[in-house]
C-alpha cells in the first residue's frame, strides 16, 4: 500500500514509443504546433475558445505521452489512457463549440446545464491528474489545497474566514469563466510560451547546438579556466532560448561538466557552475525563459520594456559567476585551454553564422514592438531559411516535422502546470485570500520593505522547488505582489523580484531540479551541488533586493539619467569584490579577514546609498592596492633577479 502511494505522489514517466503509436503521437503534435502558428499569423479565433483548443491538445498529449505512474510499462499506451485521451477531446470540442454561451452569460447566476457540470468536471479533475503524471503531485496538491479552501473556508476562523460558495458556482469559476483554469498562465501558455517552446525545437534540430558550443570554446576556451567559462557562456546561450533549467543542464551539460572535471576543477564546483549558468537564462534578455511572458500579461508591462529594464541584473547575475569561476582557476593555478584545442573563431563564424540571424530577428522585432509570437514565428522561418545558407545545416522535411513535433511535446509540462496554477490563482481570487495574504505579509513584516521582500523571496522558493518556472512565477505572483504594492513597490521591480526568486529555486535545496540534473552528469553528490550552486549564485540571491531599493538599476528609458551610470558602476564594483571575497582571490589567495573585509565592501557597494557607496568602494581600493603590492613582493622575493 505504501510503496502504491509513493508510485502515485511521484506521477508518471515520459513513454519511448515506436511504431505506430510513436506515428500516432507524433501527427497529434505536429498538427498542433501548425495550429498554433496559423492561429498567431494567418488568422485570430476568439481567446477563451483557442486557450480552450490549446489545453485540450495539451491533455491529449499528455495522457498519451506520460504513464500513470513511474513503474508502468512506458513502451506502449494503455487502453484507459485511449480512452481518457478521447474522453478529453470530445470535451474540450464540446466547450470550444460553447464559447460564445459562455461569454454571453452571467457567471453564478446563469445556470450551467448538465452537460457543462459534466465537462467542467473532466477538466478540473484531469488538469489535476494530468499534472500529476508530468511533475509528481507537489503542484497538484498545492492545487487540491486551494480548491477545498474554497469549498470549506467558510468553516474556518479569523482571518482565513470566507463567505459559503456552494458547489456548482465554485466548478463555474473555475472553468467557465476567465478566473481559473483559462486565467493569465494558460493564456501565456498558448501563445507567446509555446512558440518559443518551437522556436528552440526548430533552433536545436538546424544544428544551432553545435555552433553555439564551438562559439563558446573560440571565445571563452582560451581564457584562465577556460572549460569553466565555456560552460557559463554555453549555458547562457541555450537557456536564454529554451528556458528550461533543468533541460539546459541535459543539453550542455553532458559535455561541459566532463570538460571542466578533466582540466581540474572538483566535482561539486563543475556540477554547480553548470546548474547556476543553465537557471540564469531565466533572467537574461533578450528572450528570458518563459517567467517573461507571464509577466506580460499579469503585470501590464510591454514585454520590450521588461527585456531592456532585465539587461542590467542579467549582466550582474554573470558576471558574478564569470569571475568566481575565474578566481577559482587562479587559485588551483589552472590555464586556458591550448589552441589546438579550440576551434577556430573565423571557421566557426564562417560555418555557423546564419543561426545568429534568427536571434538579430528576434531581438529587432521586439524592439520594434511586434508581439513575442509574431517574432517567435518570425525567428521559426528564420531557422530554416537559415539552415538552408550551408549545405551540411538544410533543414529537410523530416527534420522539419520532427521540430514540430517536438515544439509541441516539450510543451506539454509547461502548459499543464500552467493550468492547475490557474486552479490555485482562482482559489486566491474567488475568496479573497490573496488580499487577506497581503494583509498577513505587511503584518509580518511590520511594513517593512525588506522583511516584506524576505518572506516574499521565501515563498517563491518554497512553491518553486521542483516545478517550471512560469509555474512558480505564477503563483507567487499571485500571492505575494499584492503586499509589494501596498509598500509602494512598483510594479516593474516587484514582479521582476518574483521573476528572480522563482527562477533561483531551480538551484535552491532541498529540491534543486538544476542542481539535481547537474549531479547526475557529474556524478556527484546532490545535496552538496545544491549548496554549491547556492554559494556560486549568491550575488543573485542579492540583486533583486537592489533593484527593489534602487530602481534604477532596472534601466528604462523613463528613468536613466547621469546618475545611473554611476549606480551601474558601483553595483559593477560590489558584484567583483563580492566574487572575490567568496573564492578568496585578489591578484593572490587572501586570508579570511580580507575575505570578510571584500564581503562587506560588496555589500555597501551595492547597497542603493551613495554614502555607503563611497565606504565600500574605499575599504574595496586599499584592500586591492595592499594585494597588488603583497603579490609583487613575493614575485620579487622568488625572482630576485626582476627586481
Amino acid at each position: 500500500m505504501k510503496q502504491t502511494f509513493s508510485n502515485f505522489w511521484a506521477g508518471g514517466k515520459r513513454r519511448r514509443l515506436e511504431g505506430t503509436e510513436k506515428r500516432i503521437l507524433g501527427v497529434i503534435a505536429v498538427i498542433m504546433s501548425l495550429y498554433q502558428i496559423i492561429q498567431s499569423t494567418f488568422f485570430s479565433i476568439q481567446p477563451v475558445m483557442h486557450y480552450c483548443i490549446h489545453l485540450t491538445f495539451i491533455m491529449v498529449l499528455c495522457y498519451l505521452l506520460y504513464t500513470p505512474q513511474r513503474e508502468s510499462k512506458r513502451d506502449h499506451i494503455g487502453k484507459v489512457d485511449y480512452v481518457v485521451a478521447a474522453v478529453v477531446a470530445v470535451a474540450g470540442i464540446y466547450y470550444a463549440t460553447q464559447v460564445s454561451r459562455y461569454l454571453l452569460r452571467w457567471p453564478q447566476v446563469d445556470p450551467l446545464s448538465v452537460p457543462d457540470i459534466i465537462v467542467g468536471i473532466i477538466f478540473a479533475v484531469l488538469v489535476i491528474d494530468g499534472t500529476r503524471r508530468t511533475m509528481g503531485m507537489v503542484l497538484p496538491t498545492i492545487a487540491i489545497v486551494f480548491t477545498l479552501y474554497t469549498f470549506f473556508g467558510h468553516l474556518l476562523p479569523g482571518l482565513l474566514n470566507h463567505r459559503e460558495l456552494i458547489p456548482i458556482d465554485i466548478l463555474d469559476q473555475l472553468v467557465f469563466t476567465t478566473n481559473g483554469i483559462f486565467t493569465s498562465p494558460i493564456a501565456v501558455s498558448s501563445t507567446y510560451v509555446f512558440l518559443f517552446c518551437l522556436f528552440g525545437s526548430f533552433f536545436n534540430y538546424s544544428g544551432a547546438g553545435d555552433f553555439f558550443y564551438n562559439f563558446s570554446m573560440a571565445v571563452a576556451g582560451r581564457y584562465t579556466g577556460g572549460a569553466g567559462k565555456v560552460s557559463i557562456v554555453s549555458s547562457a546561450l541555450f537557456g536564454m532560448i529554451n528556458g528550461s533549467p533543468t533541460a539546459n543542464v541535459a543539453t550542455t551539460g553532458s559535455f561541459t561538466i566532463p570538460m571542466m572535471k578533466k582540466v581540474g576543477y572538483d566535482t561539486d564546483f563543475s556540477g554547480a557552475v553548470c546548474a547556476v549558468a543553465s537557471t540564469g537564462g531565466g533572467v537574461m534578455p533578450p528572450i528570458m525563459g518563459t517567467a517573461a511572458f507571464l509577466m506580460v500579461e499579469m503585470a501590464g508591462i510591454p514585454y520590450k520594456d521588461i527585456a531592456i529594464a532585465a539587461l542590467v541584473p542579467g549582466v550582474l547575475y554573470y558576471l558574478a559567476l564569470m569571475l568566481m569561476v575565474h578566481f577559482r582557476a587562479k587559485k588551483l593555478g589552472l590555464k586556458g585551454m591550448s589552441k589546438e584545442e579550440l576551434p577556430d573563431m573565423k571557421e566557426t563564424l564562417k560555418k555557423g553564422f546564419q543561426f545568429i540571424l534568427p536571434l538579430v530577428v528576434l531581438v529587432v522585432m521586439i524592439m520594434q514592438g511586434y508581439t513575442p509570437s509574431m517574432a517567435a514565428v518570425a525567428g521559426i522561418v528564420c531557422v530554416i531559411l537559415a539552415s538552408f545558407l550551408r549545405k551540411e545545416t538544410r533543414m529537410t522535411p523530416k527534420k522539419i516535422w520532427m521540430a514540430l513535433e517536438d515544439g509541441a511535446l516539450q510543451a506539454v509540462i509547461i502548459s499543464m502546470s500552467c493550468a492547475i496554477a490557474g486552479m490555485v490563482i482562482c482559489g486566491l481570487m474567488t475568496t479573497g485570500l490573496s488580499g487577506k495574504l497581503a494583509s498577513l505579509v505587511l503584518s509580518l513584516g511590520g511594513k517593512n520593505v525588506l522583511i516584506a521582500l524576505a518572506i516574499t523571496a521565501v515563498l517563491c522558493i518554497l512553491l518553486g522547488m521542483g516545478m517550471p518556472v512560469a509555474a512558480a512565477y505564477a503563483l507567487t505572483a499571485s500571492l505575494a505582489i499584492p503586499s509589494l504594492y501596498e509598500l509602494g513597490v512598483a510594479p516593474m521591480s516587484a514582479h521582476m523580484f518574483v521573476v528572480y526568486f522563482s527562477t533561483m529555486s531551480a538551484i535552491t535545496p532541498p529540491v534543486a531540479v538544476a542542481s539535481y540534473a547537474a549531479a547526475g552528469i557529474a556524478e556527484g553528490n546532490a545535496t552538496k551541488i545544491g549548496w554549491s550552486a547556492c554559494l556560486l549564485g549568491s550575488v543573485s540571491f542579492i540583486v533583486p533586493f537592489m533593484f527593489v531599493l534602487q530602481p534604477k538599476l532596472l534601466v528604462t528609458a523613463d528613468n536613466f539619467t547621469l546618475g545611473t551610470i554611476w549606480i551601474i558602476f558601483t553595483a559593477l564594483a560590489g558584484v567583483y569584490a563580492i566574487s572575490a571575497g567568496i573564492e578568496g582571490w585578489l591578484f593572490r589567495k587572501v586570508n579570511p579577514l580580507v575575505r570578510v573585509l571584500l564581503l562587506i565592501s560588496g555589500l555597501l557597494m551595492m547597497y542603493p546609498e551613495t554614502i555607503t557607496d563611497y565606504i565600500g568602494l574605499a575599504i574595496f581600493a586599499v584592500l586591492a592596492l595592499i594585494s597588488i603590492l603583497e603579490n609583487k613582493k613575493e614575485k620579487n622575493h622568488v625572482n630576485p633577479a626582476s627586481a
